[in-house]
């Protein structure tokens, strides 16, 4: 618990950006998430990343300096992936 909590401050600091994807194929168990979470966290500047398959949406902490949506785009490609910044409905 307390590396988490560790992890979420450092993610959030002021200047970071944080962006909620949609992706397709969808989702479907944890192994998706795994796959998501394990290759994207070696793509520079993100910080952070939360998947909920309930939702089906992935929520990226990331450095603006660093990265931007585009490459994160671009990092999800590289896995079979397309994403997508998600909608207001989405994000609920």
């Amino acid at each position: 618990m307390i590396s988490l909590v560790s992890i979420s401050a450092w993610a959030a600091s002021g200047a970071d950006s944080t962006a909620v994807f949609t992706v397709e194929p969808k989702m479907s168990c944890a192994n998706c998430e795994k796959k998501i979470k394990s290759n994207l966290r070696f793509e520079k500047g993100i910080k952070s990343i939360a998947t909920s398959v309930p939702q089906q949406t992935v929520t990226i902490v990331y450095n603006p300096k660093k990265t931007n949506v585009e490459a994160i785009k671009k990092g999800f490609a590289k896995i079979g992936y397309k994403a997508a910044i998600a909608t207001p409905a989405e994000k609920k």
